[in-house]
């Protein structure tokens, strides 16, 4: 008989146990950002310190729109002055107008629309795992996508997503997607339905209700790719996804216990929310 669960996923006895998948809507897209930071650091340690074999490694890395964590490096540095030669102030003149939302534009044949656009902070705070490969100069050889609800936003935003992972199995990278998000008007079937599209092949008849997924890539050769698609809703376990190294060798990430473990990090109100009236 399965033990009583107490408020922080263990049993009375200490032991980990099962935590299904939440519904994750019903709490405010901080709180999944949070847990989602948590999980990618928990992920990246297991992997480093138990799963992967030298000469592999994983890194927790940030995606800011297209903008690849090399520039963001360059940036930082530049920003903190190395390198970098100090400017002085633009002194007055009579070139230099100071910020109006009514008159920076002059001289139009028409009226001027100002418009203030802001871009969806869950897409800025995207993470993603990558496992490189030291023997081959540190080069990525899998990534590990946990989808953000940013990504499923709008059109061009779910978009970039697929694109983007699309570059990677065309380079040759395996990958692995974990979505936990329901679906959304710009992707009312999941990523994966996008991306057998782009790549001319039908869908796979999926079993209904189960609009999450976790879809594992596995590349045989450089436009031949394997999907291991696993569907699942709200309240299912999550699956132990395997995350390939090399075309025929993988591991398997513990999804399910890493994802409890870092369940415990929700702030209680929260967990409260997440909790209730589920079936």
């Amino acid at each position: 008989m399965r033990e009583r669960v107490g408020r922080h996923g263990r049993t009375a006895h200490g032991m980990l146990v099962t935590m299904p998948i939440h519904d994750w809507p019903r709490v405010d897209g901080d709180v999944f950002h949070s847990f989602h930071v948590a999980w990618l650091g928990r992920l990246t340690t297991l992997l480093n310190d138990q799963i992967l074999p030298r000469p592999y490694y994983a890194l927790a890395e940030p995606v800011v729109g297209e903008v690849e964590p090399d520039l963001l490096t360059l940036r930082a540095r530049t920003a903190s002055g190395e390198g970098a030669e100090s400017k002085p102030e633009a002194s007055s003149s009579p070139q230099v107008h100071d910020d109006s939302r009514e008159g920076a534009v002059a001289l139009a044949p028409s009226p001027v629309v100002v418009q203030d656009l802001r871009l969806d902070p869950y897409t800025r705070r995207t993470r993603r795992i990558t496992i490189r490969d030291e023997r081959k100069g540190d080069a990525v050889v899998a990534v590990i996508e946990l989808v953000s609800r940013g990504n499923k936003s709008s059109r061009a935003r779910a978009e970039q997503f697929i694109e983007k992972d699309l570059s990677f199995l065309d380079r040759g990278i395996h990958l692995l997607v974990i979505d936990l998000h329901k679906p959304t008007g710009p992707v009312p079937n999941g990523f994966h339905t996008k991306v057998c599209e782009l790549y001319g092949e039908e869908l796979p008849r999926l079993p209904e209700g189960r609009p999450l997924s976790a879809v594992s890539y596995q590349v045989l050769a450089i436009g031949e790719i394997r999907a291991h698609v696993a569907p699942l809703k709200v309240c299912d376990n999550l699956p132990d996804m395997p995350v390939f190294l090399e075309p025929h060798r993988f591991i398997r990430p513990p999804l399910e216990s890493s994802y409890g473990e870092c369940y415990r990090s929700v702030p209680w109100k929260f967990r409260e929310a997440l909790e209730a009236n589920r079936s």
